[in-house]
């Protein structure tokens, strides 16, 4: 399962994604895991053994959905395998900035990215993270 933010040819994915219905019952938090797939430019890269918490997932996705409302006008997402992080910065003319940093082969790679988009590719985005 995968949830995917593209706009003019960068993106963000979340991918690959396991969600363990067993450990978050026994209360662990590490039990999601996935990779998160980044495009910035002529730049890409791929954190893989991502991990998070189901619960923080879904207030990430309303966090998410405040913001395309703007109700909100920050959202940060920092998995807590590794501490790869997404930021959402909404201004109020619905321009957002995506931006962050992921590692990857457990930090001996790193990519920091920043790209634009607006608030009408995140439906399709918030839909793809409430199906994983």
């Amino acid at each position: 399962m995968e949830a995917r933010l593209e706009y003019c040819g960068n993106y963000i994915e979340i991918a690959d994604f396991h969600h363990s219905v067993d450990e978050e019952k026994n209360g662990n938090p590490y039990n999601c895991a996935f990779d998160i797939k980044v495009r910035s430019g002529v730049f890409s890269g791929i954190a893989d053994g991502c991990e998070y918490d189901y619960m923080e997932l879904q207030n990430f996705i309303t966090a998410l959905e405040e913001m395309i409302s703007f109700k909100r006008k920050e959202v940060t997402f920092i998995e807590i395998g590794y501490g790869n992080k997404i930021v959402f910065n909404c201004d109020r003319a619905g321009h957002i900035k995506v931006s962050g940093d992921i590692q990857g082969d457990v930090g001996s790679h790193i990519l920091k990215f920043e790209f634009m988009t607006d608030q009408t590719v995140f439906p399709k985005f918030i839909k793809g993270l409430k199906s994983l």
